[in-house]
């Protein structure tokens, strides 16, 4: 059988195969003590106890990557670079070169001494297993221009680290430092590039870092061993110009090969025999070699395998044993083979001789996701939002909002990038405030309802739902007024941001106000026109051209930079970018390949800056961030934070006891939705009361005549009821009629009194169902009389079902000519309908039993009445 390792009678006298424990030396496949033993050799452990120890010279990069016959073939960056360029067509062993060469320098010397980078754009297997060694400090492959841009960002800054530290060292180069034996000087860096020419065609800035590094890597110990399978074209003259070590393996035509080592042989290799190159150190100098193999199984027991058995002792004879014809090849798992055994046993020589990890050039890519409560939050002038790439600094650190300086935030994302999330991570860190003031979080959710979990939280006051219209103008209401305290307030202490004010004052329990907005969208098509609806996204609008200094802040989503309008984007400084659509990032002038379709949610640009937003818990899973907000909440109760104002509503259901008998001498008819102030009004002409059924007509009939008396005790009140009436129990009437003959005589008496001038004013008269009257013998007594007090000093109240006040019938206008009365759950156009008077677009949960829209004079007011009938 062919051994095709055994040295052949050929011009060349190269063996076909080298494996590389036959070139290394078995030891150090197998024992970390043997690994451990080279390094000290090789003085490539640092001493960092006691006295630095001076040396006669600085040590190299020395390493066996092949064989040339006889004699093995060593490669020194230091020495022979200080960079090396490699060339190879498909299928020449380019790869397996490059592992060699790795394993080789990695066994001869520690992390102290060397470290590893690898590019491999076009995939990442080129250097399988290396990676795995502890000397490797990075990994870039088939990813984004970003990232590659990234690297070359964190690569100019470790050159500036080293300037920086020789500097301080007071040494001219990394070979000093070594002679010196000083334990801060850094391992040399070998970048190791693979399929060059491809990452130069798509980010062909990193050529301009290339450059930069080969300007300036002898002496700040920085070499590039770049590997391409075409140079022409693609090494700069400038870069070309320190690549004096070239390797070229099997080659495409001669031009490359000339291209490579100046001599047009490596065209010439045969194809089956991988890994055959031409190795050239300077000039003339060039060496045909065979490159070494890791990638195979080797044992030291003699005829186990048909591969290769040879053993190769570096300064004794050499012997060349060929397995017998007759041996068979093992089946199944063959184990680790030669490259994950050195990488296995230089792993633990690492750990046996205690040697540090070594310093990273450049930090792996930001994590999917940052716990918040892991991060540093501790002032309410520095609100976390997550962890920032930077790759100038060599370094990842929280990033910040920082309200006194950018007043408010834009967070913007298409579905499922994270801006709800965005706005839970900073409603959970503004309680965590040990160092700073309190934050009082409010919340409008026009979204899918996903702040809902915030409710846990003590300093949140509200977390309001789009369509609970009457909680946001309650929250806007309270805004509203807060803001005009404060603007008094702070002119007055000369204060330009709540800081500021807390410092001059001493009132540090003055808080700072956050309103979260998500989906700013929906709220603007619900409140930025409509009649009393534009005046709260007014106060909106004035939060945001004032609220920074006053210590008001506003934070809202919105999917695309034109959902916002441009006086509202002209006001917030700064933005949060989650994944857009591929224009979205242009309207903010930012990077378009940060944040691609693959990015996890929350990666966003902050700044320009890559950054991933924080969630409390450290989870992606919704109900674990719920659970993490509840023992938050409840963490911040046992402290003894104070719960946070709440927005105050108008309540469904109160009694006549909370009223005042009079407001400036008028009785009070319920309390108003805007000042939440009890409400008076005009005891005198007529009004109307309508609703649909069950909508509390009958409670306001006896609520706005109780109102009457209370005000004014002398009132003589008067019922011309139906036959089951509700209401004629339930107060001391002063008269009652009940049926149509009845009615026509108490209107035609209560005509005579109200046409007297001598009768005192206060007299009410309630008509139950007006309607139920058409067309009957009362139908003309109650115009009469309908007549007669609208121009009097007493008071007519009739009552009837919201569709039947739409009629013309001459008794019912006489009513509505008033323009005045009571719309309970009213519907969009009741208003203009009833009392010509247009009312504001409202749903139907706006409008509990016993709310309604006041409507006098043309203007309108919500009012909620008390509940007087049956409240006990």
């Amino acid at each position: 059988m062919f051994d095709a390792g055994a040295i052949i009678e050929d011009a060349s006298d190269i063996p076909r195969t080298v494996p590389m424990p036959a070139l290394l030396g078995h030891d150090l496949f197998e024992s970390p003590d043997a690994v451990v033993d080279r390094w000290r050799q090789n003085e490539s452990i640092a001493v960092r106890q006691g006295p630095a120890s001076a040396r006669r010279r600085a040590g190299s990069l020395r390493a066996a990557v092949g064989s040339a016959g006889v004699d093995a073939v060593h490669l020194d960056l230091r020495s022979q670079g200080p960079h090396a360029l490699v060339g190879g067509t498909t299928g020449a062993g380019k790869s397996e070169f490059l592992q060699a060469w790795v394993l080789g320098m990695a066994a001869e010397y520690s992390p102290d001494r060397v470290t590893f980078l690898f590019v491999d754009y076009k995939g990442g297997s080129a250097f399988a297993d290396c990676v795995e060694l502890p000397h490797c400090v990075g990994l870039v492959t088939d990813l984004s221009p970003h990232l590659v841009i990234r690297a070359l960002t964190s690569l100019r800054a470790e050159l500036h680290h080293r300037e920086r530290l020789f500097n301080r060292k007071k040494a001219k180069d990394i070979l000093e430092l070594e002679k010196r034996g000083d334990p801060d000087c850094p391992p040399a860096l070998v970048i190791v590039i693979d399929e060059f020419a491809a990452l130069v065609g798509d980010v062909p800035e990193f050529v301009d870092g290339v450059v930069d590094v080969a300007q300036r890597g002898r002496s700040l110990g920085i070499h590039l061993v770049m590997a391409t399978q075409r140079p022409a074209g693609v090494i700069k003259d400038n870069l070309r110009a320190n690549t004096n070590l070239r390797v070229a393996l099997r080659m495409a035509d001669e031009s490359d090969s000339a291209d490579v080592v100046d001599v047009k042989d490596a065209a010439h290799f045969d194809p089956s025999i991988p890994g055959r190159g031409l190795v050239k150190t300077g000039p003339g100098r060039v060496q045909t070699f065979q490159s070494a193999y890791a990638g195979g199984w080797t044992t030291r027991a003699p005829q186990r395998t048909s591969i290769e058995v040879a053993e190769l002792r570096f300064g004794g004879e050499v012997r060349w044993e060929a397995p017998a014809d007759d041996v068979p090849v093992p089946e199944g798992d063959l184990g680790p083979n030669d490259q994950q055994r050195l990488v296995a046993t230089i792993t633990r020589a690492f750990h046996a001789a205690a040697v540090p990890h070594p310093r990273r050039p450049w930090l792996d890519s930001l994590a999917d996701v940052y716990d918040l409560t892991r991060l540093r939050q501790r002032t309410d002038a520095e609100l976390l939002l997550g962890v920032a790439d930077l790759p100038e600094q060599q370094a990842q650190d929280p990033v910040y909002f920082l309200p006194d300086a950018d007043g408010h935030l834009g967070v913007y994302g298409t579905g499922g990038a994270g801006k709800s999330t965005a706005l839970r991570t900073l409603a959970a860190v503004a309680g965590i405030t040990p160092r700073g003031g309190p934050v009082h979080v409010y919340a409008l959710d026009f979204a899918a309802g996903a702040l809902r979990m915030l409710e846990s939280l003590p300093h949140v006051g509200a977390v309001v739902r789009g369509d609970d219209t009457e909680r946001v103008v309650g929250l806007f209401r309270m805004l509203r007024d807060e803001l005009a305290r404060r603007g008094e307030g702070f002119a007055a202490a000369s204060a330009s941001s709540v800081t500021e004010y807390r410092r001059l004052t001493g009132r540090h329990e003055t808080p700072r106000i956050l309103l979260l907005v998500d989906g700013f969208s929906g709220f603007r098509d619900e409140f930025e026109v409509g009649t009393g609806r534009a005046e709260w996204f007014e106060v909106f609008r004035d939060i945001l051209g004032d609220g920074r200094q006053l210590g008001m802040h506003v934070v809202f989503t919105a999917d695309r930079s034109g959902a916002v309008p441009t006086y509202v984007r002209s006001l917030v400084q700064r933005n949060v970018l989650l994944r857009l659509a591929d224009d979205g990032y242009l309207a903010f002038n930012a990077p378009r390949d940060v944040v691609t379709p693959t990015s996890p949610a929350g990666r966003a640009v902050v700044d320009g800056l890559e950054v991933q937003l924080a969630v409390i818990g450290g989870s992606t899973s919704v109900p674990d961030q719920a659970a993490a907000t509840e023992r938050l909440g409840a963490s911040m109760r046992r402290a003894g934070v104070a719960d946070a104002p709440p927005v105050r509503t108008l309540p469904t259901v109160y009694g006549a006891d909370r009223l005042p008998d009079r407001v400036d001498g008028r009785p009070v008819l319920g309390l108003d939705d805007v000042a939440l102030a009890p409400y008076p009004f005009d005891p005198t002409g007529t009004l109307l009361v309508a609703g649909p059924p069950a909508s509390g007509r009958s409670n306001a009939l006896v609520a706005i005549t109780s109102a009457v008396q209370r005000a004014n005790p002398d009132a003589r009140c008067y019922l011309l009821g139906q036959a089951r009436s509700a209401i004629a129990g339930a107060l001391a009437w002063e008269d009652t009629a009940v049926g149509v003959d009845k009615v026509v005589a108490l209107a035609q008496d209560l005509l005579a009194a109200a046409q007297d001038p001598d009768t005192p004013p206060g007299m009410v008269v309630v008509v139950e169902g007006i309607n139920e009257y058409l067309q009957t013998p009362a139908d003309k007594a109650l115009q009469d009389l309908t007549k007669a007090i609208r121009t009097s000093d007493h008071l007519l109240v009739a009552e009837a079902e919201t569709a039947a006040w739409s009629s013309t019938w001459p008794l019912l206008s006489e009513v509505k000519n008033g323009r005045r009365g009571l719309l309970l759950q009213p519907e969009n156009l009741d208003g203009d309908t009833i009392l010509r008077t247009s009312l504001p677009r409202a749903g139907k949960g706006e409008f509990p039993p016993g709310r309604g829209a006041w409507v006098a004079r043309g203007r309108h007011v919500r009012l909620q009445l008390p509940l007087v009938l049956d409240a006990g």
